[in-house]
């Protein structure tokens, strides 16, 4: 995939200007789209007041992306439940997520496309009558979708965050729309996390109360369904934290150029690389502790 799509830019970078970064060639993605991916849809040029339908409400269409995806993904494989695929969407009418889990449903094409229906650039995408954006509307790091689920179990967690968190005071108007866009769509993993470690604390605090008691309570009706919210496992989360680059612009999401994808391949690489050599998650914790963060 991402060499398809990378491979359309490479003549654009013959037209950069030194210190502009990537620039023309992700003005040129902005431009024409991305083949493989996303070509314009004119349609948009009728004005933000048209009304072309929610299939076609967006500044791109993305039929290339539905052919290219039908092509290299392996629903059948997908269907034999050998891997877990789970893939979040916001219900644009409820503005609620919803998660597509391979588990419980059939996953096909139109789930892969609404989980990446990115608006205002990309349509809804309809499913069983109801319509779908891109997840990342709604949250980038759904992590709660792990460590909610049923029946919880001690998990390995590789959390990927793709925008920059934090960051230093914007002096142009380049980095003011470079920053903004980093604060909107920065993953809320932090936050989730927080929340979630609060609970699993409660659950894991339950779970010794309850080995605290005498069997004569422990057997009666009440305690038995109070004693059930309690839980012992444990959950390491790894904080995969994407490096900023000198190069970086407010259109930093449309590089597809080959070396900035190579770069992000590497620096994912080297970053987790480095986790599993110092494999935190085998350090002793505290008991009542069911959630670890490493950085």
């Amino acid at each position: 995939f991402w060499a398809l799509v990378s491979s359309a830019t490479t003549s654009a970078a013959l037209w950069n200007v030194p210190g502009s970064g990537n620039l023309v060639q992700n003005l040129g993605a902005v431009a024409n789209g991305v083949p493989g991916f996303f070509t314009p849809n004119y349609r948009a040029l009728l004005g933000g007041q048209a009304s072309p339908g929610a299939a076609a409400a967006s500044y791109y269409q993305v039929k290339p992306l539905r052919q290219t995806l039908d092509r290299l993904v392996d629903f059948g494989y997908l269907a034999d439940g050998k891997i877990r695929l789970t893939l979040g969407a916001v219900n644009v009418r409820s503005g609620r997520m919803r998660y597509f889990d391979s588990r419980v449903d059939a996953i096909h094409l139109d789930h892969v496309m609404a989980s990446g229906a990115l608006p205002p650039a990309f349509p809804a995408v309809n499913i069983d009558g109801e319509w779908y954006w891109d997840g990342g509307v709604y949250s980038n790091t759904p992590i709660e979708v792990v460590m909610d689920d049923s029946p919880r179990r001690n998990s390995l967690i590789f959390a990927t965050r793709l925008w920059q968190q934090e960051g230093d005071a914007p002096q142009s108007i380049s980095q003011v729309m470079s920053r903004y866009k980093d604060i909107q769509y920065a993953s809320r993993v932090d936050s989730h996390t927080a929340r979630q470690q609060q609970i699993h604390h409660l659950r894991h605090v339950v779970r010794q109360l309850g080995s605290l008691l005498p069997a004569s309570q422990i057997e009666k009706p009440a305690v038995r369904d109070l004693l059930a919210l309690g839980c012992g496992t444990v959950m390491h989360v790894i904080s995969l934290q994407a490096p900023a680059r000198e190069d970086d612009d407010h259109l930093k999401d449309l590089d597809f150029t080959p070396t900035g994808i190579a770069a992000r391949w590497d620096a994912g690489r080297d970053f987790a690389r480095r986790q599993i050599a110092a494999a935190p998650w085998n350090e002793a914790v505290d008991p009542v502790m069911g959630i670890v963060v490493h950085r």
